[in-house]
Formats: structure tokens, sequence, C-alpha cells
């Protein structure tokens, strides 16, 4: 059974620890993310949105939560506060993988 380590409120992520009943464990993490994904779907479905931004010089083509970043920088060594690494965010999320963390349908 798995026990909360600890909970942070300003993210929604809920850190775990648990035992394998043998000496070795496991420590996780996890977010609901269920408001962020139909919210960016919602704006994806928002032809408008897309133009108004772009008319406001304000083009937010993405909103990607934090347990999402913390997958990319363990499984690609991603940082999305590494400018290098902006070509590489841009590509995962073009990639039918990750495209319900865009707020508009093209990049």
């Amino acid at each position: 059974m798995a026990k909360i380590l600890n909970y942070d409120p300003q993210t929604g992520i809920t850190d775990y620890f648990e035992g394998d009943g043998k000496g070795g464990f496991t420590i996780h993490s996890s977010q609901d993310t269920r408001n962020i994904i139909k919210h960016n779907k919602e704006r994806q479905n928002n032809d408008e949105y897309k133009r108004a931004g772009i008319k406001s010089d304000h083009y937010h083509f993405a909103r990607v939560p934090n347990i999402v970043l913390m997958e990319w920088k363990r499984k690609y060594n991603i940082d999305w506060n590494r400018k290098e690494d902006l070509p590489r965010i841009e590509k995962l999320l073009n990639s039918p993988d990750y495209k319900y963390l865009r707020t508009v349908s093209k990049i």
C-alpha cells in the first residue's frame, strides 16, 4: 500500500512511497491533469482563441502539467527552462503522444 510522502497544493503533485514487502521500495509522483486537459481541448476547438492571441502578440500554444515536465526530464533530459531545449519541446508538442497539451490545433 502506497503512503503519501508529500503533497504540493500549488502544483497538485502528490509523491508516494510504496514498499514491495521484500525490502525494496519505489517512490512515484502523480498529478490530476483532467482539468488542464479539458481546458486545452476547449481552447483547441476555439479558432478565435488563436486568432485573438496572434492579434495581441500573445500566442499561447500549450499548457503542460508539471508531471509531464517531470516525465520529459526523466525520459528525454528536456528542461523547459533551457532555451536550447525549446525545439525539442516543440517537436514533442507536435507529436501524436502529446498533442493533448496544445491549446491550439497547430503550432
